[in-house]
């Protein structure tokens, strides 16, 4: 079995092959190395200490070349003749391939261990992983020392620990990086600058290749950069908002905005503002709207108060202000129909105040005032029909019906007399019309004594040649006559104060 190498023997690289075993390298004897010996290494490895293992990759000795075959001088020497000394024996073939096969299965696994802690350190492992990082180190370098030593399994282990080491590390970074953004975030939410700023500087070094984290980094740590300002123009705000100064309160507002909207406070500060705004606005929609009202100004009530449903659609100043801007204009209209009336009456237009009274019942069927108005100048309207029919047939048409309608039209006045003196005046006349009406009057009928008189729908005569007869003031017709002759109509008027004329009725044509 070949001898494990010294540490003077080179290192030889082998073709690869299938087998798993790693036989004991043979010693070369006899050949010299092309590369440096392994003190060498091992002194180097010792002298950068972390680093030694970045360079065995560089470092580590490469194939010799082949020397030519000296050329024959003689005859070879014969084997085993005495005195000759014995040459050493080469590697075994199957030793050399599996050698060099864990060499380079050591030397890969390096190499992804050092491009998992390269990409570990760009992702600031250093800040955040400073002992876990040290220890897979020191797993790599535990791993070039075993290497140098030429125990390459024990070097194969200490890499495959070193780099399953940093496979952990790094599966942790997106835990890593998600903790730290929203430890950053709290921190500046706080208001704690200088821990916003190192958080936030931490995850920058975190970000790596993640372009969107580093973005977020580098935006808040400008954002902690302006904090004290934004802090100082929220404190102005609050001021002024103390002072019920909107107008420097938004000033303010609108500096913090400016240089970090999305700051702690800025949109709380606002949001006062605006409802204090509101609220100011709010006030004076009310007093606007409760000031027309007092003036009869109900379209400017209204709208002020509508205004006010637009600051507030759930102020209940506004909604009572509404429905007493209703109460009142109804009460206003009211009133008005009610003078309106009230002036139609007096001025004698008496369908013009029915008209009005009705207009009010339509508002408010319930209204005593409308309904008596109503009924007052229905009867009214009517009284104005029958005094006019009684002044116009008292006097000319003497029935009992005429003189009944005119006593009836005096009754229906009697309401209206202490009202309308008018109208007294006018059923007093009409009263003393009435009793002239009522008084019969003297006619004297005269005749030729052979023409036959009667006067219509009162009596009939008979022949005559004159007689007296009583008859009410009015429209009579007299009809006479004879045989032989073509009968006679004559019409007279009994008047209500004169003495009546004589009237002769005369048959004087003969047929």
């Amino acid at each position: 079995m070949a001898e494990r190498p010294t540490p003077e023997d080179p290192i030889r690289p082998a073709p690869v092959t299938l087998a798993g075993a790693q036989p004991e390298s043979p010693q070369g004897q006899g050949q010299t190395p092309s590369g440096p010996s392994a003190p060498v290494l091992a002194g180097l490895a010792l002298a950068l200490g972390v680093g030694g293992f970045f360079l065995l990759g560089q470092l580590s000795p490469t194939t010799p070349e082949p020397r030519p075959a000296p050329e024959e001088e003689g005859p070879a020497p014969e084997t085993g003749s005495a005195g000759a000394e014995s040459p050493m024996p080469s590697p075994a073939p199957f030793a050399d391939v599996a050698t060099q096969a864990a060499r380079e299965a050591a030397q890969s696994t390096l190499r992804r261990f050092l491009a998992r802690r390269t990409e570990l350190e760009d992702h600031g492992a250093a800040l955040w992983a400073e002992s876990d990082l040290a220890a897979i180190t020191a797993q790599a370098e535990a791993g070039d020392a075993a290497f140098l030593a030429g125990q390459l399994e024990v070097a194969l282990g200490a890499y495959e620990a070193a780099l399953q080491g940093a496979e952990a590390l790094w599966a942790t970074v997106p835990d890593r990086q998600k903790a730290q953004a929203v430890e950053a975030a709290a921190r500046l939410a706080e208001n704690a600058v200088a821990e916003a700023e190192a958080a936030y500087a931490l995850l920058q070094a975190m970000a790596g290749d993640n372009t969107a984290l580093r973005v977020e980094a580098e935006r808040g740590l400008r954002r902690a950069e302006l904090r004290p300002a934004v802090l100082e123009s929220l404190a102005r705000a609050e001021i002024a908002l103390t002072n019920e100064n909107w107008t420097a309160a938004d000033t303010s507002l609108m500096e913090a905005r400016g240089l970090d909207g999305d700051a702690p406070g800025v949109a709380t500060l606002s949001e006062t503002l605006n409802r204090e705004r509101k609220r100011q606005a709010l006030e004076a929609a009310l007093k606007d709207g409760y000031d027309a009202l007092n003036r009869q100004d109900y379209a400017g009530a209204e709208s002020a108060f509508k205004t006010a449903l637009t600051l507030d659609d759930g102020a209940a100043a506004a909604e009572e202000g509404l429905a007493l801007v209703g109460t009142r204009r109804l009460e206003a209209r009211l009133a008005a129909l009610r003078d309106q009336a009230e002036a139609a009456r007096r001025a004698g237009a008496f369908g013009d105040a029915l008209t009005h009274y009705e207009a009010a019942l339509s508002l408010d069927g319930t209204l005593a005032f409308a309904q008596a108005g109503r009924q007052a100048m229905t009867d009214r309207l009517a009284l104005a029909g029958a005094l006019e029919e009684a002044e116009r047939t008292l006097g000319k048409d003497p029935s009992d019906a005429v003189l009944r309608h005119a006593r009836e039209t005096i009754a229906l006045a009697s309401p209206f007399l202490t009202a309308e003196p008018r109208l007294a005046q006018q059923v007093e006349a009409l009263r003393t019309r009435l009793v002239a009406a009522e008084t019969p009057r003297t006619v004297r009928l005269e005749s030729d004594g052979k023409t036959t008189v009667q006067v219509l729908k009162v009596r009939h005569l008979g022949a005559l040649t004159d007689q007296a007869l009583a008859l009410r003031p009015g429209n009579y017709v007299a009809l006479g006559s004879r045989d032989g002759y073509r009968d006679v109509r004559v019409t007279f008027t009994v008047p209500l104060e004169a003495t009546p004329p004589a009237i002769a009725v005369v048959c004087r044509d003969r047929i």
